[in-house]
């Protein structure tokens, strides 16, 4: 019996040892870790606020101001909570006459109240039912942004062939975290 009490004392202390060693070791590599920042990334929601606005639709007329064409607004931004994000806005074509799809036919995208576009391009060679990137990877803020779109003919650029011709689309927002940071 006496050996038996013997042998539980040794077993009993050589996992005391184990079992502190392995703590220590564990404890070592945690700490380690995090000072070095090997692969560390912050995590958190994305929360987007995004009001659509309405429709890009109606008969075009040749003009000479953007005014005088169709025109849509968006409002987007990130909740207070959110993490860092990079939005794109994108206008789908639902449909478009192919006599429309020219460069006369002009978009120009206004940020807030600018008076100066962040991004502008043609219908050219555009078809019913496909996308246009109007701003890639803006960096979202806890404030509203407004993206007004304008698009007309441009009366020096278009014959008769376009007149009372009708075009349809809506906008469309995406966004993405920019939240990763690997040191």
């Amino acid at each position: 019996m006496n050996k038996f009490i013997n042998y539980s004392i040794i077993i009993l202390i050589v996992l005391t040892i184990c079992l502190i060693t392995f703590s220590i070791t564990y404890a070592w590599f945690v700490t380690s870790q995090s000072t070095n920042n090997i692969n560390s990334a912050t995590s958190g929601k994305l929360e987007i606020i995004y009001d659509k606005g309405q429709d890009v639709n109606g008969t075009l007329r040749p003009s000479s101001s953007k005014e005088n064409g169709l025109s849509a607004s968006v409002k987007i931004r990130k909740s207070d909570s959110s993490v860092d994000g990079l939005a794109t806005i994108k206008l789908h074509v639902t449909t478009i006459d192919q006599a429309l799809a020219v460069s006369g036919l002009k978009w120009e995208l206004f940020k807030n109240t600018d008076s100066t576009s962040v991004a502008s391009g043609t219908f050219n060679g555009i078809n019913s039912n496909s996308d246009i990137n109007l701003i890639e990877d803006y960096l979202l803020t806890t404030t509203d942004t407004t993206f007004t779109l304008y698009i007309w003919l441009n009366g020096d650029e278009v014959d008769n062939s376009v007149m009372n011709k009708s075009f349809s689309a809506y906008i469309t927002a995406s966004a993405r975290s920019n939240n990763v940071n690997l040191d």
